[in-house]
């Protein structure tokens, strides 16, 4: 176990992927872009050419994200606060990383495509 600060990492990696999923199903059945997780600032106020098409192709993405963040956080709580698993939460760890590169360059494609 490793009762370092890195735990309280994996906290706040767990909640962020709690609140995507909610993000996802706010999406998904109200229609609710979550500007601050796939638009940013400068996106905020403009109008989306087609909000249904960008809702579609941005939801698995939003539910692949979520889905990473659930999965290494879980992993890293269990690894600082029960039981040590170091190549496992280091396998988490650039499982995690991957999908949030993955979905920084693809929300930015799809962000130009629609607004």
């Amino acid at each position: 176990m490793d009762n370092s600060m890195w735990g309280f990492v994996g906290f706040i990696i767990l909640f962020c992927g709690v609140y995507i999923l909610v993000s996802y199903v706010n999406m998904i059945k109200k229609g609710e872009i979550n500007a601050s997780i796939l638009l940013g600032r400068d996106y905020a106020y403009k109008k989306c050419k087609d909000k249904e098409a960008y809702i579609k192709k941005a939801g698995p993405a939003l539910l692949v994200l979520g889905a990473a963040c659930l999965l290494y956080g879980g992993l890293d709580v269990v690894h600082c606060f029960v039981y040590s698993m170091p190549l496992a939460d280091a396998a988490g760890m650039v499982i995690f990383f991957i999908a949030l590169v993955w979905f920084a360059f693809y929300t930015g494609k799809l962000r130009r495509q629609y607004f």
